[in-house]
């Protein structure tokens, strides 16, 4: 394959950034890393990309478990064709992993996820024939043994300053380096767990 476009989205809710916005407070980081221009708002996703269309950065603007009609739009309104020469990868809090960790995944049967079950039922549905990768940014760990409403009012909480740190200096560094290998590998990335160790190995100290 060779790769022509890669795209990363970003789910999570709208309004106050919290544990559940981590795939857009990843972003943002890219938007910077990238030196790319202000996001353009264009009602259910925003934008940015790199002057040759080689990256694009698209934050989806509607409710996580709505993220599906997101990224719908936004195939629909840019005419990107997810083919054999584009990656997708969705950015996503991952309440599995802890936070410092990031890992690349591709769908499973059940997702307990809303923002990533939303985006497999489209993916399944109109376009299983992409190369989609989910790219988890550990937020955990998660509460013990916490119940349905536990969960969800701590995903919607705030980072504190200390685990907003390590955000910023462990998991973005983290995520580039995922990206840089996800290039430099032209999209190819294979089995997912070879993957993750490798990285896991090139990046520990």
């Amino acid at each position: 394959m060779s790769l022509e476009t890669l795209i990363f989205f970003s789910v999570g809710n709208p309004g106050p950034a919290t544990r559940h916005s981590t795939g857009h407070i990843m972003l943002r980081y890219l938007q910077d890393y990238f030196d790319l221009r202000e996001l353009t708002k264009k009602a259910q996703y925003s934008i940015t990309k790199t002057s040759n269309n080689g990256i694009i950065l698209v934050k989806s603007n509607s409710y996580m478990n709505e993220s599906n009609k997101a990224l719908k739009q936004f195939l629909d309104g840019e005419r990107i064709k997810l083919n054999e020469s584009s990656v997708l990868v969705i950015l996503y809090d991952d309440f599995e992993n802890n936070l410092g960790k990031v890992k690349i995944s591709t769908f499973k049967k059940n997702e307990s996820h809303n923002g990533i079950k939303s985006i497999q039922n489209l993916i399944s549905s109109k376009y299983n024939t992409a190369t989609v990768y989910k790219l988890g940014i550990g937020i955990g760990p998660k509460p013990h043994k916490a119940s349905k409403d536990t969960m969800s009012s701590w995903v919607l909480s705030k980072f504190n300053a200390e685990e907003a740190k390590v955000l910023e200096d462990t998991s973005f560094d983290l995520l580039t380096d995922y990206m840089d290998e996800i290039i430099e590998r032209d999209g190819e990335i294979g089995d997912c767990n070879k993957f993750n160790a490798h990285m896991t190995k090139i990046t520990s100290p």
